[in-house]
């Protein structure tokens, strides 16, 4: 199994859709229907991505690199290609995890010190293998570090040091359907897929 960058040849997606899926469970009591809820270790992203109109190399090398995906046997990075980042973190800041915790609130070090909204709310964040969204505005503090709230909660063991990528966040996704393309007459071809994050990556 590897993990591969789409080409660089072939354009943004046209058309994305790109879900959240919590991993939660829900227990009804059965003699009053109170309902409670637990949020469990595996949250994971989903998306859709269409391209279309696409003609010439930049069809036959989205084509040819599917199909070398062959399936679910190897991993694709994505992202959400619709986000722009909103925060105010530096452009040559080096994040890093501060220490090893789990959970929805991690520290980053190694950052530009009192910045105002270094990461805002629906900015994204990796680590580790895995894709998070911040879910609460944050500046970082004159011991340059920065505590973030997240989500989905970290699924892996981090350890201390672990480069954070916040300029260009990305994951390793599994492709859920085959490879496969609708081209018009004028050799115009529409290509789809469907991934989900691989949460063992």
């Amino acid at each position: 199994m590897a993990t591969y960058s789409l080409p660089s040849i072939v354009p943004e997606p046209t058309k994305q859709t790109f879900e959240l899926v919590s991993n939660t469970k829900t227990f009804k009591s059965p003699l009053t229907s109170a309902i409670q809820t637990v949020s469990r270790k595996g949250g994971h992203w989903k998306t859709k991505i269409t391209w279309s109109n696409l003609s010439g190399e930049q069809r036959t090398a989205l084509q040819g690199f599917l199909s070398k995906l062959n399936g679910m046997e190897h991993r694709v990075s994505l992202r959400d290609y619709g986000y722009t980042r909103s925060g105010n973190a530096p452009g040559t800041d080096s994040p890093s995890l501060y220490d090893d915790k789990m959970g929805s609130y991690i520290i980053l070090k190694n950052v530009t010190g009192g910045v105002s909204n270094y990461l805002k709310a629906g900015d994204y964040i990796s680590f580790n293998n895995e894709l998070h969204i911040v879910t609460q505005d944050c500046s970082s503090n004159s011991a340059n570090r920065v505590g973030v709230y997240i989500s989905p909660p970290v699924r892996k063991q981090t350890t201390a040091g672990d480069s954070v990528e916040i300029y260009n966040p990305t994951a390793p996704f599994i492709m859920t359907n085959n490879a496969q393309w609708t081209t018009e007459l004028a050799r115009f071809s529409s290509i789809s897929i469907e991934a989900i994050e691989d949460v063992l990556a």
